[in-house]
């Protein structure tokens, strides 16, 4: 992925310029899981690139990961958007200690800012 430095008019600037182009542009933004901002990443432009599955299916293997991926995505959403959620205190609370330096066990000395990404990566470990 690229970084690049803008000029003062267009330091604001994300998305794509239009609609058909395949350029986008980003800076991302770390919050906690009330929704605070601590922390911005740097400015990155990508391009986007859409496989073709008709004539480059996926193998079986990839086929068991993506599912696989799949579930654990769901299950990390419902867990990181309902507080009332068994896990979510406990998720809460393995983020902000590894937040202040204290690895998690299931991901090493990895430090994983986003709350919804950490969720992911836990229960992929799992």
């Amino acid at each position: 992925m690229a970084k690049f430095q803008t000029e003062a008019g267009i330091e604001g600037m994300t998305g794509k310029l239009s609609k058909r182009s395949r350029l986008v542009m980003r800076k991302k933004e770390w919050h906690y899981p009330d929704g605070r901002v601590f922390g911005e990443g740097p400015k990155e432009v990508y391009e986007l690139r859409d496989r073709d599955y008709k004539h480059n299916p996926r193998s079986q293997a990839e086929q068991v990961q993506y599912e696989r991926w799949k579930a654990v995505c769901r299950e990390a959403s419902r867990i990181a958007k309902d507080p009332t959620h068994p896990r979510y205190q406990e998720m809460v609370e393995r983020h902000m200690a590894q937040l202040k330096g204290k690895p998690d066990p299931a991901l090493g000395k990895k430090q994983i800012c986003q709350f919804g990404n950490f969720v992911r990566a836990v229960l992929c470990h799992e």
